[in-house]
C-alpha cells in the first residue's frame, strides 16, 4: 500500500452487507478467519463509522471471494447496500433536486466519507461520466470494485427511474477471465483498464429531478449535517489517519508499534519519522486513542476495570490507573460513579 503521509481509510459502513452475507455461505468460523488475516477486529461490524485502512477493505472482499470461489461476489456485496451504509454524506447527495446537483455534492464532499480515492463528474466529448478512482495499484481490486457498481446505479435510478441502464460501465482492472459472468449479470457493457469505476450518462440525465415517491433520502441534509458526521479528527495527517489505525487495533486489545506500523504499509521506522515530522510520537498516538477508548467503555459499558484496562493493552491495572488520573484528574472508578468529566486535557 503506498503512504503518501497519509493512510488511506474508509469507514467499515462501505462493507455493507459482507459480513452476513459471506458468514451465511461460509460460516462464522470462516467470517472472524477473514478479518483475522487482513488485521481488523470483527467487532468492527458492530461499529459501522469506524475508519480502516482501504487496502484492508479492498483485501477482505477478494479474499472472501476467493474462499468463495465466487466472481460475482462483490456485486452481490454492491446489491445488498442499505441506503445507510455511507451515513450523512450520502443522504446529503441524495437530498438533491436533481441528479447533476446531487453527483456534485457528493464528488465536492466524498472526504466525509473517505480520507482518499477521488469521486468525480468529468465531461467527455458527448457524455458525462460518474467515476470513482481509487489510490491502490499493487492489489487486486476486481471485487472492491464491483460492490461499488450497484450504489452508483441506485443513487442514478432516484432520478432516472427503476429501469434506467446506463450505455455502459467502466472498471478499473483488465478483462480476465471470468469477466463475462459480470456483463451477464449487469446486462450492460463493460470497458476494462479505465482509470476507475465509472458510470456513463447523457448531457439530459443531470438535469432530471427526484422522481416522486422514490424511497431514499430520509429528508433534507445540510452541509453542516454532513461535517458533524466525519468520524475522523482535526489532527494533521499522518497524525489523524494513524490514530485511526491506532483506535481500530485497540479493539482487540493491540497497541504495539509494529502491528500498526504493518497496517499503515510502512517499517517501524518510517512510521516513527512520519510522526515525529508532525511534532508527534507514536506513544501520544496511542495515548489519545487509549483516552477515548477508556471514556467510551466507562460510559457504556458495565465492564470491570480490569477488563477495560487488559482490552487498551495495560498489563496491570495500576498502569491503566495512573494513566487515566493523567487524562482526566481522577480515578476510572471515580469517573464511573460521577458520571463527569473531571478534565480533558486539550
Amino acid at each position: 500500500m503506498a503512504f503518501r503521509g497519509a493512510v488511506d481509510l474508509v469507514r467499515i459502513s462501505g462493507l455493507g452487507s459482507l459480513p452476513e452475507l459471506f458468514e451465511q455461505r461460509a460460516g462464522e468460523r470462516a467470517l472472524q478467519k477473514a478479518f483475522e488475516q487482513e488485521g481488523l477486529p470483527v467487532g468492527v461490524i458492530g461499529s459501522p463509522q469506524t475508519p480502516i485502512p482501504l487496502a484492508a477493505m479492498v483485501g477482505l472482499i477478494e479474499r472472501c471471494a476467493r474462499h468463495l470461489g465466487d466472481r460475482t461476489f462483490g456485486l452481490d456485496v454492491g446489491q445488498g447496500m442499505p441506503e445507510t451504509a455511507y451515513g450523512m454524506w450520502a443522504r446529503y447527495g441524495m437530498s438533491a433536486p436533481t441528479l447533476g446537483a446531487a453527483l456534485r455534492r457528493l464528488c465536492a464532499t466524498d472526504w466525509a466519507h473517505r480520507s482518499s480515492s477521488s469521486l468525480d463528474l468529468v465531461w467527455d466529448t458527448d457524455h458525462w461520466l460518474w467515476r470513482n478512482v481509487i489510490p491502490l495499484t499493487d492489489l487486486d481490486v476486481t471485487q472492491h470494485t464491483d460492490h461499488l457498481i450497484p450504489p452508483m446505479m441506485w443513487l442514478c435510478r432516484l432520478y432516472l427511474g427503476q429501469d434506467w441502464r446506463p450505455a455502459w460501465i467502466e472498471v478499473n482492472y483488465p478483462r480476465t477471465e471470468g469477466a463475462a459472468l459480470l456483463e451477464d449479470r449487469l446486462q450492460i457493457p463493460v470497458r476494462f483498464g479505465r482509470l476507475g469505476t465509472g458510470v456513463v450518462l447523457a448531457p439530459a440525465d443531470l438535469a432530471q429531478e427526484r422522481r416522486a415517491g422514490v424511497p431514499g433520502g430520509g429528508g433534507p441534509v445540510t452541509l453542516r449535517e454532513v461535517v458533524a458526521d466525519v468520524a475522523l479528527s482535526d489532527a494533521p495527517e499522518p497524525a489523524r489517519s494513524l490514530s485511526a489505525v491506532v483506535a481500530l487495533r485497540l479493539l482487540d486489545g493491540n497497541a504495539d508499534i509494529d502491528g500498526a506500523a504493518r497496517m499503515a504499509g510502512l517499517s517501524v521506522q518510517g512510521l516513527q519519522r512520519r510522526l515525529r515530522d508532525k511534532g508527534y510520537s507514536y506513544r501520544d498516538i496511542v495515548d489519545v486513542a487509549r483516552r477515548e477508548r477508556a471514556l467510551a467503555l466507562l460510559r457504556e459499558t458495565e465492564l470491570p476495570l480490569m477488563d477495560i484496562a487488559i482490552s487498551l493493552g495495560y498489563e496491570e491495572h495500576a498502569n491503566f490507573t495512573r494513566a487515566f488520573r493523567r487524562w482526566m484528574g481522577c480515578s476510572p472508578s471515580e469517573f464511573r460513579r460521577s458520571g463527569e468529566l473531571v478534565r480533558h486535557p486539550d
